[in-house]
Parts: structure tokens; C-alpha cells; sequence
């Protein structure tokens, strides 16, 4: 029985083993996506579009400011010569202005929130196709993107695939 046990534990030993050999290596490799898209020049472009719709925005915002706070002036100047009536109808103007220019402002952050992401996304998209890309040539099981900031930890064994993928990006 003694002896039955005993090569029972060996063979299991090197059942053990020979699935612990088997199993492939994993081969890991990161990335930092914000990096590349800092260096890319369509990124500069994107940026550009983004400023000038920008500077538009708070040009108008301006001009729709001075023109409430002119109004504003107007009514305080002759507050105490209004009748009552009068009064009512220019504080409803200068509310109805300000809230204007309130909902102004939400929208245009609002719009170029969403046309910044417009002018990203197809940059982004050509990165990863670009990561996918160095992973299959590769033969990497995973690549992590530290720019997240979800990687706590990257080991020295870890690939650093930037140079990769933007030898893919921007070709010499």
C-alpha cells in the first residue's frame, strides 16, 4: 500500500510539472497612449481646431457679457426714475439676459467637450490599431496602458512598446 502511495505522489508530481511547463509564457508589454498622442502631429492639428473654436466661443460669450452688463449699468442709472411697471420689465430682461448667457456658457463647454472628443477619437483609433498591430507582430498576451494611472506596478520584464508603436505611426 506504502508503495502504491508512493508512485501515485510521484506520478502526480509529474503530472504537476508537466502542466506547470506547458502552459506558454505570458509576454507583457505597456504603453503610454497619452504620451504618443502628445507627439503626434494630428494631435497638434485637432489642438488648433479646438483653440480657434475656443477663442470664437469666448469672443461671443464676451460680446454677450458686455451687453448685460450695459444693460445692467442702464437699469441701475435710472432704477429710481422707473415706474413700477417699467422696473418689472427691465429686471425681466436683465434675467432673462443673464440666464441666456448662463445656458451659453453650459452649451459651449458642453459642444467643445464634444468636438474635442470628435477630433480625438480617429487619432486614438489609429494608436491602438497601431498597438494592436506591434502585439501581433510581437507575440505579446497583454498590453497595459499606463497613462490610465490603473497600473500600479510595471516590472522591469515589462516591454516598453512606445518606441514601437510610433516607429509604426510615423515612419522615417
Amino acid at each position: 500500500m506504502k508503495k502504491i502511495m508512493t508512485i501515485l505522489f510521484g506520478t502526480g508530481l509529474i503530472f504537476i510539472s508537466m502542466a506547470a511547463f506547458s502552459q506558454t509564457t505570458l509576454k507583457i508589454g505597456h504603453v503610454d497612449i497619452a504620451e504618443i498622442l502628445a507627439v503626434l502631429p494630428e494631435r497638434d492639428s485637432a489642438a488648433s481646431v479646438i483653440e480657434k473654436e475656443s477663442k470664437e466661443i469666448q469672443s461671443t460669450y464676451d460680446d454677450m457679457t458686455a451687453v448685460y452688463n450695459k444693460m445692467l449699468d442702464d437699469y441701475e442709472k435710472g432704477q429710481s426714475t422707473y415706474s413700477e411697471p417699467v422696473k418689472k420689465i427691465k429686471e425681466s430682461e436683465l434675467m432673462d439676459k443673464e440666464k441666456r448667457l448662463q445656458e451659453f456658457g453650459q452649451n459651449a463647454s458642453a459642444n467643445l467637450q464634444k468636438r474635442n472628443s470628435e477630433l480625438i477619437q480617429p487619432i486614438l483609433n489609429k494608436i491602438l490599431k497601431a498597438v494592436d498591430k506591434v502585439a501581433a507582430e510581437n507575440g505579446f498576451t497583454y498590453i497595459l496602458d499606463v497613462s490610465k494611472g490603473s497600473v500600479v506596478y510595471t516590472s522591469k520584464d515589462s516591454q516598453n512598446i512606445n518606441p514601437l508603436v510610433l516607429k509604426i505611426l510615423k515612419p522615417l
